[in-house]
């Protein structure tokens, strides 16, 4: 990896953290509606498909950030 393609790693790896937080975030918020009765079955469904985004999210920015985490250790150049 060159310093170009690092850079392009660090800008690709914020987005994505963006991303993530964002997704946790609307999580937060569908939770938030909790009610002293159970959710109708829609709105359920909804927070189910909302934490699968947030996890796919989760999972990206971690993909991407243990490569910074290795560029860090090793040097960029050391990184494939």
């Amino acid at each position: 990896m060159d310093k170009k393609q690092f850079s392009e790693l660090h800008s690709t790896s914020e987005k994505l953290m963006q991303s993530y937080f964002a997704a946790a975030e609307k999580t937060s918020g569908m939770l938030n509606n909790c009610a002293p009765t159970p959710l109708p079955f829609s709105k359920r469904f909804a927070i189910l498909r909302q934490e699968i985004a947030e996890k796919d999210a989760r999972h990206l920015y971690a993909a991407a950030k243990k490569l910074l985490h290795d560029a860090a250790r090793l040097g960029y150049e050391a990184v494939q």
